[in-house]
């Protein structure tokens, strides 16, 4: 095998990586949004929650690990990916990727502070239940708010990265506009979110196009991969 046929094969197997990837963390969100994980509003009692209950809350701490893990492994690749068109830009949207996947791990152990204040038996006893209370509150307000912070780098990343697949081709161009548009439109809700809180409930469906547009692409780069030739050409 030549060693571009061998360049080729890495490429198509990243490509696959990252829709991998793509496919795991926006099943997981899917999971932690709508499957059986309780919400901290459901351990607002002053007594320690029920074993059942405190196991599926932290079924959901493992499935928001796995996430932003997935995160992280769809930026490598896709960086192995887009370093072929533009090395600087590739790096900045992998960059950027990866801030969202550490805010993302941080919004996580705020979201277990709150957890431990209501399960861990030493703790219950050192706080009393408005302490409690209000602890829980506040990291849940921060842990609920935050996700619209990790979104905007999130956003820069996924105009970065589908800008180039727009120039390379290595995907069909309007799944890539797709993907341009939508992360752009994710950006701009996150940024509407922090800047004005009451508009969060009616802008909410803005988010839609988005989650649709992951599963399209993360199919695609899994089950068709990428079409290498058309960039091979104009490279030579």
């Amino acid at each position: 095998m030549s060693q571009l046929d061998q360049s080729r094969q890495t490429l198509i197997l990243m490509a696959r990586i990252a829709g991998f990837s793509y496919v795991m963390y926006s099943a997981t969100g899917l999971f932690i949004t709508f499957g059986p994980v309780p919400v901290l509003s459901a351990f607002s009692g002053g007594d320690a929650p029920a074993a059942e209950l405190e196991f599926m809350f932290r079924i959901g701490f493992v499935a928001e690990a796995l996430m932003y893990t997935f995160v992280g492994i769809s930026a490598a690749a896709m960086y192995v990916v887009l370093s072929t068109v533009s090395p600087g830009v590739a790096i900045m949207g992998a960059f950027c990727r990866l801030i969202e996947a550490a805010m993302g791990a941080t919004f996580i152990i705020l979201k277990y502070a709150a957890f431990a204040a209501i399960t861990n038996r030493d703790l219950l006893t050192a706080f009393s239940d408005t302490e409690r209370g209000a602890l829980m509150g506040l990291f849940g307000h921060v842990h609920g708010s935050a996700i619209f912070f990790l979104l905007i780098p999130m956003a820069v990343g996924g105009v970065l990265f589908f800008s180039l697949f727009f120039r390379s081709r290595f995907i069909p161009r309007w799944l890539s506009a797709w993907g341009v548009l939508t992360y752009a439109i994710i950006g701009c809700v996150a940024a509407s979110v922090l800047l004005f809180p009451d508009l969060r409930n009616s802008i909410m469906l803005f988010f839609l196009p988005g989650a649709l547009f992951e599963w399209v692409v993360a199919l695609w780069l899994l089950f068709a991969g990428i079409n290498t030739r058309h960039w091979e050409t104009l490279d030579n």
